[in-house]
């Protein structure tokens, strides 16, 4: 069940003013987390198919962060995959040898130098109607097949269980790669890390989109045979949604 009105409150990572090493902090957390539990586990198979009807040679990642679900998810989709950030990661990725493209990427403008099969994981909801639709319009525009998932729902379980984020950091800082001392500062002296994750957490999931709103930003994205549904994977107690696009012929 989706709670019925989104909001588009304010995530503290998303702000200019938030100290690059936190932003860096809260991306691998997120990035470990969310590969520990294999959340984007069906993604693969969904993707590869996707990729395949297209003829992509690649995949260009947008929103990258920290790499996403890359580190295990590229050996599954059949083709390269470059990262990208209007953020760019800063030193070693959890990613491992996946290229970062190093400039700065706005998803709802991507250079025309990077074509390929575009795909959003855990960032759709960063933005409000008008500029998710304009990720979307960028992919149609450029004939790119695009695919977004997200995590978590706008739903109260999901909203309880990212409530407990700060105990998760608290207890996972240790075992995230890479190590970082920076990380570690912010998730013990003093704990901002949990806290900031705990928050923006609960964001996330309040500025999530329903399949239902996700149907109403390709509204008029003619040309393009568009797949949209839940899924859950792994060990992860979350349901997250996803959007497939794909140029019809």
């Amino acid at each position: 069940m989706f709670l019925r009105v989104r909001l588009h409150l304010v995530e503290i990572h998303d702000l200019a003013a938030c100290p690059p090493s936190l932003r860096d902090g809260l991306t691998d957390f997120l990035a470990f987390s969310l590969n520990l539990a294999r959340a984007y586990e069906p993604a693969g198979h969904v993707l590869r198919k996707a990729v395949a009807r297209t003829r992509a040679e690649r995949i260009v990642d947008l929103c990258s962060g920290a790499g996403g679900p890359w580190s295990w998810l590229a050996r599954t989709v059949g083709v390269p995959v470059i990262l990208t950030d209007l953020y760019p990661h800063r030193g070693p990725k959890i990613s491992g040898h996946l290229p970062f493209h190093t400039e700065p990427v706005d998803a709802r403008a991507v250079p025309a130098s990077l074509d390929g099969f575009r795909t959003v994981f855990t960032a759709f909801h960063h933005f409000r109607p008008d500029e998710a639709r304009a990720i979307l319009a960028d992919a149609v525009r450029n004939g790119q097949g695009i695919a977004v998932f997200e995590a978590a729902r706008r739903a109260p379980w999901e909203i309880l269980v990212v409530a407990l984020t700060w105990l998760g950091v608290l207890l996972a800082a240790p075992f995230v790669r890479p190590w970082r001392w920076s990380r570690f500062f912010w998730t013990y002296l003093p704990p901002v890390l949990p806290l900031v994750g705990t928050f923006d957490g609960i964001v996330s999931c309040l500025r999530a989109y329903s399949p239902g709103e996700l149907r109403e930003l390709v509204r008029g994205l003619d040309g393009y045979d568009w797949e949209i549904g839940d899924m859950r994977g792994g060990w992860s107690p979350l349901r997250g949604t996803y959007l497939i696009g794909v140029p019809k012929n």
